[in-house]
């Protein structure tokens, strides 16, 4: 029929369905294909949590610099040790330690090379331990060694010992070798503290104590450290206000040609008025002033002292000497001193030649770059060197050749022990031979009876002092002895 074949041919029915079939599929395979990317940048996302969680604790529980633990990891673990220790009946010690001279390396090379020397520590300090030991930066130059099971104190002894060669000994830094002595605090768990900040605050008392006796060396905490340590605080702050009163006082000990006896030098000594204690001597509280960070404020003090009351005799009339000042290498190494002293005897009109400096042979071994470029910058300007306590710092001859010092005091310690031992007398006289050589002048120090001064004259010394000759005066007695018939050395002779 006409109008039959005028309609469309009829759709299949499943033609509907297969396409809606597949769009359904497709729709599911993007939707699959959507949770996997979902899922992968889900894990992704947590993968970059965690690795951030985890370097977030390394960062709070280690030090930037050297990636040692830090005090927050080494408390943390001797929170869980000692309690486990305390319970299997085992000891646990904790080493505090610090670097003798690392303010010097780090002023004189800069900060970058201070931080190379630091991580140079940290090697030395973990390969002086077993590798179940812990080694902890606690910042600035201070170090922690936590060690368990451990045989004795002999034992400890021992690996402080070779802690102390290893990280004593010198490095190449920026070019030059350099040097930081370590002093050790041992504090023992449980005899020496029960809980972790008691055996730190222990170790930290032992390694003062190890400092106190000397630097480069360590000591083991001992009840009676608690005392000196109260005591020394209170002394800090006594010192601090002292200064800020006017406490300090300079006496002066005369120096004698040993042949003529004539008035040749003073050595200008400090003492501290305390208001409680009396006249203290410069051994209670100089090394307190360097480690309180005083050292500069109170050498300030000194030669302004000294350059005052040199002024002052010479208004007198009297006939002048030159005056040593005892040099510490912190003060000497601060950016300050060689202005500040400059100004003083532009203040004072004091020719240079006026004030020579001390310093001891220790402090000059301890870093000889340092030294010689602090020293020669001295020489320089005008002022006169002199090594003082010397046989007891173990210079070698190449570097005695290169300090610019004019002269060596030998220490008093030779001078007295030569009464009963050849071996001191011998000592003390191949220093004068040596110096001859050298061309530089002896002082021999701590000189009291003429038998000792006999022996030095012909041992070919050049110069005394000690009680024979007169103790450490005031200045008021010592214009006394500048005016009492002394012909004194011109100043710059």
């Amino acid at each position: 029929a006409p109008d039959a074949a005028m309609r469309p041919p009829a759709q299949a029915p499943g033609a509907a369905a297969f396409v809606i079939s597949a769009l359904v599929l497709l729709l599911a395979a993007v939707v699959q294909r959507a949770q996997r990317e979902l899922a992968r940048q889900g894990a992704q996302i947590r993968a970059e949590l965690e690795s951030a969680r985890q370097a977030l604790v390394h960062q709070a529980f280690h030090d930037a610099l050297t990636a040692l633990p830090n005090r927050a990891k080494v408390l943390a673990q001797l929170q869980e040790l000692l309690p486990a220790a305390g319970r299997e009946g085992l000891d646990v010690a904790v080493m505090f330690i610090d670097l003798d001279g690392f303010k010097s390396i780090n002023d004189t090379l800069g900060h970058e090379a201070g931080d190379e020397f630091l991580r140079r520590v940290a090697e030395a300090l973990s390969v002086s331990v077993r590798p179940r030991d812990t080694v902890a930066r606690f910042g600035g130059d201070e170090f922690v060694v936590v060690l368990e099971r451990f045989r004795s104190r002999e034992n400890l002894g021992a690996i402080c010992e070779k802690i102390l060669a290893r990280v004593g000994a010198p490095v190449l830094v920026a070019g030059q070798k350099v040097t930081a002595t370590p002093s050790i605090g041992v504090a023992v768990f449980p005899d020496d503290g029960a809980e972790p900040t008691e055996l730190l605050r222990h170790a930290d008392i032992a390694l003062y104590a190890a400092k106190e006796r000397g630097k480069a060396g360590f000591c083991f905490y001992e009840p009676q450290m608690i005392a000196r340590a109260s005591e020394r605080l209170a002394l800090s702050t006594d010192l601090r206000e002292g200064l800020g009163r006017d406490e300090l006082r300079v006496c002066y000990q005369p120096k004698v040609d040993l042949r003529s006896r004539r008035l040749v030098g003073l050595e200008a000594l400090a003492r501290w008025a305390h208001p409680t204690r009396g006249h203290l001597p410069p051994s209670m509280f100089i090394p307190l002033a360097e480690d309180c960070g005083l050292i500069a404020r109170l050498g300030e003090r000194v030669v302004r002292e000294v350059a005052g009351q040199i002024a002052r005799w010479r208004a007198e009339g009297l006939p002048l000497v030159p005056v040593a000042i005892n040099l510490s290498m912190q003060e000497i190494q601060g950016a300050n001193f060689v202005p500040s002293l400059l100004r003083t005897l532009a203040e004072t009109g004091l020719d240079r030649h006026a004030i020579e400096f001390e310093i001891t042979e220790t402090a000059a071994m301890t870093d000889v770059h340092t030294t010689l470029r602090h020293l020669r910058e001295l020489e320089a300007l005008g002022f006169r060197i002199a090594i003082d306590d010397f046989g007891t710092g173990f210079s070698s001859l190449s570097h005695l050749r290169q300090l610019p010092a004019r002269t060596i005091k030998i220490d008093q310690s030779f001078v007295h022990g030569a009464d009963a031992s050849h071996h001191d007398r011998e000592i003390t006289e191949a220093i004068i031979a040596l110096a001859r050589k050298l061309r530089l002048h002896t002082v021999a120090e701590g000189v009291e009876s003429e038998q000792q001064a006999s022996w030095l004259v012909q041992a070919g010394c050049d110069i005394g002092q000690g009680y024979l000759f007169g103790r450490p005066l005031p200045p008021g007695e010592t214009a006394t002895l500048l005016a009492a018939g002394f012909a004194g050395v011109p100043v710059g002779a």
